[in-house]
């Protein structure tokens, strides 16, 4: 039997055996990976649509605990979570499946509803936020090197049109007032821009936090049990982490009120935020 000859026959017992019979093995390997977390998805569903919301909601956690956090995972357990009473642990969840799904409807919605159920303004966000997060941070990349651009075009086509008048003496103020019109809206509209792309970088890098301490959680003056309150964060509210001490977190309130709360009466939007060694500017 000649090389060509071997070599026709193993890729023949490569595709028709070897490929099949590796896929089918793995099959069998994953089926029962696949099937138990199917069978946990079902468990948890069904004990939602039973009225057992604590019991869904211990299995939703179980899952993520498992599987990771998914937008649809965490809407199941913040549905689960406001069934059962608990709507700090609901907006939560909320906040994390928006996280990972912002232009969800869905979410949004039953957000929305936890909110104004718990007595809280309809959304956590205001407007400029809601606008800041609709950003695509690569769009407007890409729009700001469009307008520089633009800008750089206009002022080479400036000089040219200059020149060519000069030494041609033919007049181009058409021309030299387009280039200069570009140059006067492209200049503003670019700073604008990077304004607006800076803002909306140093926004989505906040951390944030959601207050699950029961009913309201005291806001104190410095970061000690000792120390006088300034006021109460209610249940549920999305607040900004500025710093950390111990087991203190430094908060900005929607109100713009700064204090120290707790670190138990508050749950990152981004998991295990919190874990990380404090910084000057703290990122997620």
């Amino acid at each position: 039997m000649n090389f060509s000859a071997c070599l026709s026959f193993s890729n023949f017992i490569w595709k028709r055996l070897l490929i099949p019979a590796t896929f089918s093995f793995a099959l069998i390997l994953l089926l029962p990976c696949l099937l138990h977390a199917d069978s946990d998805l079902d468990a948890a569903q069904s004990a939602y649509t039973s009225g057992s919301y604590d019991q869904s909601a211990k299995l939703f956690q179980q899952i993520i605990a498992t599987r990771g956090y998914s937008a649809s995972l965490c809407f199941d357990l913040a549905n689960a979570e406001a069934q059962a009473g608990h709507p700090g642990l609901a907006m939560l969840n909320y906040e994390r499946a928006r996280y990972l799904a912002p232009s969800d409807p869905d979410i949004d919605h039953n957000l929305q509803l936890a909110r104004k159920q718990a007595g809280l303004d309809p959304n956590s966000y205001r407007w400029w936020q809601i606008v800041l997060r609709s950003i695509d941070w690569t769009v407007w990349m890409a729009i700001i090197a469009a307008t520089l651009l633009l800008v750089f075009l206009a002022v080479i086509g400036t000089a040219f049109a200059t020149a060519i008048s000069s030494t041609t003496k033919i007049p181009l103020r058409p021309l030299k007032t387009l280039f200069r019109a570009i140059l006067f809206i492209g200049i503003p509209f670019f700073l604008l821009m990077g304004y607006v792309e800076l803002s909306t970088i140093g926004f989505n890098n906040r951390i944030e936090g959601v207050i699950v301490a029961p009913r309201e959680a005291t806001l104190r003056l410095s970061p000690f049990a000792s120390a006088d309150s300034v006021g109460t964060i209610p249940e549920g509210e999305l607040v900004t982490v500025e710093d950390r001490h111990d087991d203190y977190l430094r908060i900005e309130g929607r109100d713009h009120h700064f204090g120290w709360i707790a670190r138990k009466d508050i749950e990152p939007v981004i998991a295990g935020s919190f874990d990380d060694k404090p910084t000057d500017n703290p990122t997620p």
